[in-house]
């Protein structure tokens, strides 16, 4: 949308403002009546990913790491939420997760060891309403986006979107304007975070992560069975 709006490639790729913000420059919030008559007339396009992909995805981008990647809002993420996550769900016994169960980035420097961990962001979204306390990060896909409201012409995953934007691009008319963007995968992409990360939760934590996006789930097919094998206790119980 944004190259449709004449912003350059290179300003979204290689400057330092998040494309988001860039978007809300360029696509201002409008008022009812021309929102409604805007998103009748337009195609509209919803991108989704696993649940619990981008919950994951949020809690390393955002609260991690307060003092690396700022330019992202780590800062005021801690601030916001990983201050208020930590009082709440650390005790006095706390140690680290040892170094098996999260991804440290050499290239950036180490988080200063205030951060919420991932299994106490994930028992903070299990004991709150999302629907009244959440961002826009891990909000439920089914109350922030009203899918069941809203009549998406094209539904892409991220799981398949090197494929979805080709044909979307295809559909739309757009070659001359759009070029899919191909991830070259890194060296930290032969790792599995998911499988790291859910180290630090037992098959209870997982079942009621899931139960808090499950519409998400059902809504777009996807599946949360392997998740349970990553969990600390998964030898101890076969049935979940």
């Amino acid at each position: 949308m944004c190259l449709l709006m004449n912003i350059s490639e290179s300003v979204l790729t290689n400057g330092k403002e998040q494309m988001s913000s860039i978007a809300r420059k360029v696509m201002p919030d409008l008022d009812f009546p021309e929102a409604e008559k805007a998103m009748l007339a337009t195609t509209k396009v919803l991108i989704v990913r696993h649940p619990f992909e981008r919950l994951l995805s949020a809690y390393r981008d955002k609260l991690e790491n307060s003092v690396a990647r700022r330019d992202h809002g780590t800062l005021y993420f801690y601030r916001k939420y990983g201050r208020t996550i930590v009082d709440k769900y650390r005790d006095k016994t706390f140690t680290p997760p040892p170094k098996d169960q999260f991804i440290s980035n050499d290239n950036e420097p180490k988080p200063a060891g205030i951060e919420p961990t991932w299994k106490e962001f994930v028992n903070y979204l299990i004991d709150t309403d999302l629907e009244i306390y959440s961002d826009d990060h891990w909000i439920p896909y089914y109350l922030y986006c009203t899918p069941c409201s809203l009549n998406y012409t094209y539904i892409l995953k991220v799981e398949t979107l090197d494929l979805d934007q080709s044909l979307i691009i295809e559909k739309l008319n757009l070659k001359n304007k759009i070029h899919p963007i191909h991830r070259h995968k890194g060296s930290q992409d032969k790792l599995n975070p998911s499988k790291i990360y859910f180290r630090q939760l037992t098959q209870q934590q997982i079942s009621e992560l899931y139960n808090k996006y499950k519409l998400d789930f059902e809504m777009f097919d996807y599946s949360a069975e392997i998740y349970y094998s990553y969990a600390s206790d998964f030898f101890q119980y076969t049935d979940y």
